[in-house]
């Protein structure tokens, strides 16, 4: 486990601030020395959390494996059903690397998640900007959220091409959020305003 008065780096699920915070110390599991649990606070707003570090041991001590994960609070909600497997396995990576603080992947699975938007609405433009086009011309996106959808892909493009940028915690948040808003309309809100039509059409009960 990390040393208990060594700060380490997490992504506040309350306020979405990365934050560096020192454990007060870590309990460990009895049946897996390589995993230990630590309560932490964040130092933006100054909530608490439970994080979860895994551990490989060197031969002479335990050595970190990988960023912290939290555990609580969990502030994300399960993505609706009616969200195509490949474009809710995208965002939900996409989440995954955002909790992990890796911001930059974070920002390049928000783009494959345009990607599978584009290719199960049946957009074929060679490009991504093409294809966004093109469900705007499909009247897939309208308005906002076709500007959207275009900053997001910017975004993903600075993350995948320009080796000297690293997405900020702020921005890879803010691309989850429209990411997020723009597959609950095209996917969970349309369905529910058809499901609405149809109702709306049937006569009324006697």
């Amino acid at each position: 486990m990390s040393d208990a008065f060594k700060p380490v780096g997490v992504v506040c699920t309350s306020c979405r601030n990365a934050t560096s915070s020192t454990p007060a110390g870590w309990i460990g599991e009895d049946d897996d020395p390589t995993i230990g649990y630590a309560l932490i606070e964040c130092s933006h707003c100054h909530r608490l959390m439970v994080i979860r570090e895994h551990s490989d041991w060197n031969g002479r001590e335990m050595i970190s494996s990988g960023a912290p994960v939290v555990l609580w609070p969990v502030r994300d909600a399960p993505l609706s059903a009616e969200i195509p497997e490949p474009a809710r396995k995208s965002f939900e990576e996409a989440r995954a690397c955002h909790h992990a603080g890796q911001f930059t992947a974070a920002a390049l699975m928000v783009r494959r998640t345009l990607e599978a938007v584009c290719t199960d609405k049946g957009a074929s433009g060679g490009s991504l900007h093409a294809k966004l086009n093109e469900l705007k011309n499909l009247k897939v996106i309208e308005g906002k959220l076709h500007d959207w959808s275009h900053d997001l892909r910017a975004l993903g493009n600075e993350a995948a091409h320009d080796t000297a940028v690293f997405i900020s915690a702020a921005d890879a948040q803010d691309a989850l959020e429209l990411a997020e808003a723009l597959l609950s309309y095209v996917y969970v809100l349309d369905a529910r305003y058809n499901a609405f039509k149809a109702r709306r059409a049937l006569p009324p009960s006697q």
